[in-house]
């Protein structure tokens, strides 16, 4: 009875020393409790600090109150008790499973559209290639079943325009007016990316449903058809679309030496940090992405977990093109001669070129700086040795393996909090066959609400000459935008 008669005085105690320690620790902060799961109050501070400080001060004010509360209240009249503190991580985990319990059922529910191509056009390279040239030409995304002279000339047609652009003579690059809008975004290490933007009412920027941010592929941008199409398809279920250029992919030199990697997540989170502040509204984010972009949007989401709801609102996320981890497929652009000529060798010269560009405008031409190096570099052969003589050095990893370990997004997909849909290709020339987590889908077992989707054809990013039948309305995008739009329709629908 006596301790019961207590129990109001240790919680005012309890609140009491907890505020004295945080204005003894931080004078220049501001503290509030916040609703947590399971009625559960946690904590929620306002500081200009980085993320690892605000956890290491909470835990510290948290274990002073602890001692102090516990060590005040065990000498009054000789009582002994435990005094329980929340653990932050354990509500954090709980809420994880509270989120991915609620998303299994929506990604779970989703059913996917059969992806059918036509029996002359299934070849792993026609898709890969092809996707990339002639994806908006009229008679490519789909076909209508007629006869072969009317379904296959126009892809013939198709080929003989672009030619040029496929063989190298003609750059495929050109001005776009697509966007509505392109924003500059400046980096805290002096550099910048932009962002363009297609809204549903350019006047107002803005009035869709929600924001679908895209993030591009490998040496690709917002001009690239791939990104387009997928603006298209979200522009038909009625949102908002940003595409994020990753640093030097948007038509202008960036600022730094630093150019980005498969599991670079900052400017994305830069952008969702800014995008947040300005959404008043409260309207609903969603992520995309396609090949290098799709490891970065998984990462991403796999790295903010719950915040990713809490913090920015994303709601849900739909890839195309999944790496899940590079270290077991790095080897596709090596072993095979096709694609070691025709695909490597095309991102090769590239990559080349922008070891070049780096050589000569930050380190005036000196070949013997020692940010990376560049003779292994312009002695390449393959796409790993660049990773090895560039990206390892320059991000600080200790070799390209260390590399793809830590830029994986399979290592921490099981933390996603949303429900998430990805459409990859078994015949993508990009990825060892034997490699798919299978395991992670939620209808198989997978903790976090993932969808995962693996269609017999479709090449990299290919996905063309979907056989429709005679009749058949014809959709704005390629089959792959029109399937993520689809199921992020179905998120929207079921999240209200």
């Amino acid at each position: 009875m006596r301790f019961n008669k207590m129990l109001p005085l240790m919680f005012v105690n309890y609140c009491f020393l907890t505020i004295l320690t945080i204005l003894i620790h931080q004078p220049e902060q501001s503290f509030a409790f916040t609703p947590g799961a399971n009625s559960v109050k946690s904590y929620s501070l306002t500081t200009k600090s980085n993320t690892s400080t605000k956890r290491n001060f909470i835990e510290e004010a948290r274990k002073n109150v602890f001692e102090a509360v516990t060590e005040r209240l065990r000498v009054r009249d000789g009582l002994k008790f435990n005094v329980v503190v929340p653990d932050l991580r354990v509500i954090k985990e709980r809420r994880l499973r509270a989120y991915q319990s609620r998303g299994v059922a929506i990604a779970s529910s989703f059913v996917p559209s059969e992806y059918t191509p036509h029996p002359f056009l299934r070849n792993q390279h026609l898709q890969t290639i092809l996707g990339v040239f002639i994806r908006d030409f009229p008679g490519i995304a789909y076909i209508e079943k007629s006869n072969a002279l009317q379904e296959l000339l126009p892809v013939g047609k198709a080929v003989l325009d672009a030619l040029p652009e496929i063989s190298g003579i003609r750059s495929k690059e050109s001005e776009c007016d697509f966007w509505d809008k392109r924003e500059k975004f400046n980096t805290p290490d002096g550099d910048f990316f932009h962002v363009d933007f297609k809204f549903q009412d350019p006047d107002i920027e803005g009035g869709g449903e929600g924001m679908v941010v895209i993030i591009h592929g490998l040496e690709s941008n917002s001009n690239s058809s791939l990104c387009q199409n997928m603006a298209r398809a979200y522009q038909e279920i009625n949102m908002d679309v940003a595409c994020l250029n990753f640093r030097g992919c948007c038509g202008n030199p960036n600022d730094t030496v630093y150019q980005y990697h498969a599991g670079f997540t900052d400017d994305i989170m830069l952008f969702l940090d800014q995008w947040t502040k300005r959404n008043t509204d409260k309207k609903p984010l969603y992520i995309t992405g396609f090949s290098l972009g799709a490891n970065v949007a998984l990462k991403l989401l796999g790295d903010l977990s719950v915040d990713a709801v809490d913090k920015y609102n994303i709601l849900g996320a739909a890839v195309s093109g999944a790496p899940f981890s590079l270290h077991h497929h790095w080897r596709q652009l090596i072993d095979y001669d096709f694609n070691r000529i025709v695909y490597a060798g095309s991102v090769l010269k590239s990559m080349k070129r922008k070891v070049q560009y780096i050589t000569d405008r930050f380190f005036d031409g000196d070949t013997n700086h020692d940010l990376f190096d560049y003779t292994k570099c312009m002695n390449a052969k393959t796409i790993a040795d660049i990773e090895d003589a560039m990206i390892a050095p320059m991000y600080g990893f200790q070799d390209r393996f260390d590399y793809y370990d830590k830029s994986a997004s399979l290592a921490v997909i099981d933390k996603i909090a949303v429900p998430t849909f990805v459409l990859n290709a078994k015949d993508d020339p990009f990825f060892n066959p034997e490699h798919f987590p299978w395991e992670k889908d939620c209808e198989i077992g997978g903790l976090a609400p993932l969808k995962l989707v693996r269609t017999e054809n479709g090449g990299h990013l290919g996905h063309l000459f979907h056989y429709t039948d005679s009749g058949e309305p014809r959709p704005v995008s390629s089959f792959a935008p029109m399937e993520l739009a689809r199921f992020l329709s179905h998120v929207q629908r079921n999240m209200k």
